[in-house]
């Protein structure tokens, strides 16, 4: 019998999701001089992306970058959980 993870819930904190998105959003590819939050952001590319739909991006399985998939829940700053 083997058992495997194939999807999870993750609850960030708003203040470090944004604070990690803010980190990358100013980041350029140096072979194409546009922003690497582009790539990273799907179909929102960098104009429109924000944190949860970075997160949302980054854990989608669908898009052949997540080896699987991860539901990022933004949770209100100080929030404890269960």
């Amino acid at each position: 019998n083997e058992s495997a993870v194939l999807e999870y819930q993750c609850f960030y904190e708003r203040a470090l999701a944004e604070a990690a998105f803010t980190s990358c959003r100013d980041v350029r590819l140096p072979a194409t001089g546009g922003y690497a939050i582009d790539t990273m952001c799907g179909r929102y590319g960098a104009r429109f992306c924000t944190a949860q739909r970075w997160l949302d991006f980054q854990g989608d399985k669908n898009n052949g970058l997540a080896p699987l998939q991860i539901d990022f829940q933004l949770v209100a700053n100080g929030s404890e959980l269960g």
